[in-house]
């Protein structure tokens, strides 16, 4: 494989052609591609310290007294040529989304926690930071979203309290306030993973921004102030409305078919998908467009494996399926766009009827391996790859027969779960090795972890989840060496309540004279561990595996958030670092009004904690990096314990 620095990746090449080409223009603008241009606004923030509270679990310590686990071994792992070898270069770490860290996180010794702040209102209420890459062991790139909008902001970590070195708007996703202000409108939004949460970190220090009006947008940083007279953007409209199935399916508007992820395959073309089922790649490598773009390649996820996959959900075929499958494969081989919309409406007369909810969505992010890109929809999971003869997306050939078998069309009774962001999978693909992938199903009452060859796709374990009708995931798999651990998010609805859930964390180790996986029986070995919200996250050399959970023991009421490490090994808590605000100490700058509205009555400056979905990352000297309601959490601590 080619492993040089892709086009797209080569700014001042890139940049050339775009100055030949296109005017300079903000986002949205109708040209194909264009420097992106916005104008300069202070974004306002303020870090302020929690008091922190400390607890060792007695169930560890009266085993090892206030002492840490022994480091695990480095996984070892392919390293894509683009991201960072060091640092974190998605939302879950990899490419392969193993959500495993070379990084220690927090201890017990001297621990901290920072509220970096937010203080954005009005149309421009902001906080929640649900990304986390660096640039170096001092600075930290995250983006700050909100109902309206979002912003990207490069931030100096190099000593407390951090401060914002620069940021740059990008484009958000333009709700009104009225859509977040009841559970119902708000519960939509949290759904709507478009915006940028998917997006990644090249080495060489540019971000790439799948904005919520089409257009990827590359933001380089280089001595850790954003270049904006280098800013590009590509408008991707044209490929996704082609390819959308909105209209004819959902009888909602192309607007609603927003991008959801991009991240480069291992040649350095870049790879995206959209909410409604559109893959496309962007053609870093080869000949520009006439206007010096580079070229997209858009393909709708439907017409993968469509016949193997229309005969398992709509059996017995009704009278003219046969014609439509030899069409439908046409158009698939073609990779002509401009039918899609004619094979959309065929298929919707043939097997919908009046049916106007069956649509294949994509609404996590995706991995990428050294031989492919894998990708889960509500439907299935694909493993793609770009063809440089053909120059189409196609599916890795020796995944073909394999869909006949029926396990990568997973079980799914169509439904959405509490704890679910649509009727799916909500996992991203986690690759473990070079030997297996592994998504979680929507199965009818159970879940089940699924885990298949990387090879040709079959079917390696299928194991249940949790308690039937209690269990969902809608966070990743975490893969280290030959283990997997899975959370519970059944339950979690709307980010704003308490949300009692069910909660659960299981541990599954691979049986290499079984060939197949098994559950770890008596892990975790006491405690009731609810990682509803972020993806848990193991820390090698703590031995430790990270949630961000609820305190079982309220205080006024309220269940405070905190960060619980569990031994590896055992599955024993171990210790519990929890940050907090007394009344009135949380200094927002919003109305009574909006606190209200968001968080309820009572305890707001105990309820910022909440990370509402959001994810969190380990960084350089001992920290964690969480999104918080109003901006993000730091947690960190000395090195060793005294």
């Amino acid at each position: 494989m080619n492993r040089r620095q892709p086009l797209f990746h080569r700014l001042p090449s890139l940049l050339i052609l775009l100055a030949c080409a296109c005017a300079s223009r903000g986002p949205g603008a109708d040209e194909p591609c264009s420097t992106y241009s916005v104008g300069d606004k202070d974004f306002k923030f303020k870090p302020q310290l929690a008091h922190v509270e400390v607890k060792w679990f007695e169930e560890w310590t009266s085993r090892y007294g206030e002492t840490l686990p022994e480091p695990l071994p480095p996984q070892e792992n392919w390293q894509h040529p683009i991201l960072s070898n060091r640092y974190a270069g998605t939302m879950h770490e990899d490419s392969f989304a193993t959500d495993v860290s070379h990084f220690p996180g927090p201890i017990p010794a001297n621990a901290k926690v920072g509220y970096f702040h937010v203080l954005e209102k009005g149309k421009h209420l902001s906080g929640m930071a649900p990304l986390y890459t660096f640039l170096d062991d001092q600075t930290v790139v995250t983006i700050s979203f909100g109902r309206d909008a979002a912003t990207l902001i490069v931030i100096d970590i190099s000593s407390p309290p951090p401060r914002v070195l620069d940021s740059v708007k990008i484009p958000g996703r333009g709700n009104k306030m009225r859509q977040v202000a009841g559970t119902k409108g708000r519960i939509a939004v949290f759904r709507d993973t478009s915006g940028g949460a998917y997006s990644y970190l090249a080495s060489n220090g540019d971000v790439y921004v799948p904005g919520a009006n089409d257009t990827i947008v590359r933001i380089p940083i280089r001595n850790r102030r954003v270049v904006r007279d280098e800013m590009v953007y590509l408008n991707l409209g044209i490929a996704v409305g082609k390819g959308t199935i909105v209209e004819e399916i959902l009888d909602k508007k192309p607007k609603d078919n927003k991008l959801t992820a991009i991240m480069p395959d291992a040649d350095g073309r870049v790879w995206f998908t959209s909410k409604y089922g559109v893959v496309g790649v962007i053609d870093t490598l080869g000949e520009k467009t006439e206007d010096g773009c580079p070229r997209i390649y858009a393909v709708a996820i439907q017409l993968f494996a469509a016949e193997d996959k229309i005969r398992q959900l709509f059996a017995p075929l009704p009278e003219g399926a046969e014609e439509f499958f030899a069409d439908a494969k046409k158009a698939q081989d073609d990779q002509d766009i401009d039918k899609f919309p004619e094979i959309r409406k065929r298929f919707r007369e043939l097997f919908l009827g009046e049916k106007s909810s069956f649509a294949e969505q994509i609404q996590n992010s995706f991995s990428v391996g050294p031989d492919g890109v894998y990708i889960v929809s509500n439907i299935a999971l694909y493993k793609l790859r770009f063809n440089t003869d053909s120059m189409k997306i196609e599916l890795d050939p020796t995944w073909k027969p394999t869909y006949v078998q029926g396990d990568l069309v997973y079980d799914n009774d169509r439904k959405i779960k509490p704890g679910h962001l649509n009727d799916g999978s909500g996992t991203t693909p986690t690759l473990i090795g070079d030997r297996f992938v592994a998504i979680v199903d929507n199965g009818p009452e159970q879940v089940h972890l699924n885990v298949f060859r990387q090879t040709d796709g079959s079917l390696v374990s299928k194991l249940p989840l949790f308690d039937a009708g209690k269990g969902a995931v809608e966070n990743s798999v975490v893969a280290y060496k030959d283990h997997l651990i899975v959370g519970n998010t059944y339950g979690y609805v709307d980010p704003f309540k308490e949300n009692p859930t069910a909660g659960g964390i299981m541990r599954f180790d691979f049986d290499h004279e079984a060939g197949e996986y098994k559950v770890v029986e008596g892990w975790p070995a006491a405690g009731h561990i609810d990682a509803k919200t972020a993806t848990p996250k193991l820390s090698t050399p703590r031995g430790l595996i990270y949630v961000y959970q609820r305190d079982d023991e309220p205080v006024n009421g309220h269940h405070d958030w905190m960060l619980t490490a569990i031994d590896f090994r055992t599955g024993w808590r171990v210790f519990r670092i929890k940050g907090y605000f007394n009344k009135g100490e949380f200094d927002d700058n919003v109305t009574r009004i909006v606190q209200r509205a968001a968080l309820g009555k009572g305890n707001y400056d105990r309820k910022v904690f909440n990370n509402i979905w959001g994810t969190f990352t380990f960084g350089p000297d001992n920290t964690v990096y969480l999104g918080a309601y109003r901006g993000f959490l730091r947690f960190w601590s000395d090195d060793e314990m005294p």
